[in-house]
């Protein structure tokens, strides 16, 4: 049974937020593209997919393509939708509840595939390291994979060599 959902302490509203995030591959290496953050309530790392909200009026494919631009400066095609799922999660003791679409994507610009660190800017003007992961690298390291479910869908892309590279 999942926990109570506990209202924030600054009382925003409790709302489930659309999402779009950007499965990006490392053709040459392998990995995947995926950010670095850490709970400090939890103290906890983990990692997760670049990408954003949906904004109204806009679709999922298009998120991507303009969170890519917002956070890396770059353009990204939207290959495929691989699925998508439900994440509901406690960050930084703020309940968080998204519906998730994940989609296969590729840079058009093929030099960002050579660099080892990639830094995202943030909306809030932090700016945070991505880095290509291997799922089950992380999960021998103690180190999350958001949002859940995420890398037994990345095992089974990479199994199935699906990517368009």
């Amino acid at each position: 049974m999942a926990e109570p959902i506990e209202r924030p302490k600054w009382n925003a509203p409790l709302r489930i937020r659309p999402i779009s995030l950007a499965l990006i591959r490392r053709p040459s290496a392998g990995g995947w593209l995926a950010g670095y953050g850490k709970d400090s309530r939890k103290n906890r790392e983990f990692y997760r997919p670049p990408g954003g909200g949906i904004e109204f009026g806009e679709n999922s494919s298009e998120t991507v393509r303009r969170e890519m631009m917002e956070e890396f400066g770059t353009v990204v095609e939207p290959l495929h939708l691989l699925g998508v799922t439900e994440n509901i999660f406690t960050y930084e003791g703020n309940p968080g509840h998204e519906i998730v679409f994940l989609w296969e994507t590729r840079f058009v610009d093929e030099r960002f595939y050579a660099l080892d660190e990639i830094v995202i800017a943030a909306d809030n003007g932090e700016r945070n390291p991505a880095h290509w992961i291997d799922p089950d690298d992380l999960a021998a390291r103690g180190i999350a994979l958001y949002p859940d479910g995420l890398p037994e869908i990345l095992r089974q892309q990479t199994g199935s060599q699906k990517f368009h590279f």
